[in-house]
């Protein structure tokens, strides 16, 4: 008997489509969507949609396609093997950059360069400290 490798295991059809709709709900929930509004994208019914996510029926190449535009992805975020970087929300993007802007804003306030540059030893330390915890 031939024993297959770790990667023809992954590729199996029914891995692939698991990991299709897995990669689906990701994107649904990363977006704060429900099934019924991304059937909505596709034009499926939410019924349709919940099958595809749970690997009972097979998602077209079609409808992939329209949810990668729809969540300004690229299509082969849906393929198994590739990397997936987190995907934020339109909501957390819009809060970031909103207290970006406020960041910068008080630094340009900032009259005193010792100011300034305790400003960013303060926002580094705190970086340090973050990435330390998550490694």
């Amino acid at each position: 008997m031939i024993e297959q490798t770790a990667v023809d295991q992954e590729t199996e059809p029914r891995d692939a489509y698991a990991h299709v709709g897995q990669e689906m709900k990701r994107l649904r929930l990363a977006r704060g969507l429900t099934q019924a509004q991304a059937a909505q994208v596709i034009s499926v019914s939410p019924q349709q949609y919940q099958k595809y996510e749970e690997a009972h029926s097979k998602c077209s190449l079609n409808y992939l396609i329209a949810l990668a535009e729809h969540y300004s992805v690229d299509v082969n975020t849906f393929l198994p093997g590739k990397a997936q970087q987190p995907t934020p929300s339109p909501q957390s993007m819009a809060s970031e950059a909103d207290l970006l802007a406020r960041l910068v804003s008080a630094f340009v306030q900032l009259e005193e360069p010792d100011e300034k540059l305790r400003l960013v030893q303060l926002v580094e330390a705190i970086s340090k400290r973050e990435s330390g915890r998550s490694a």
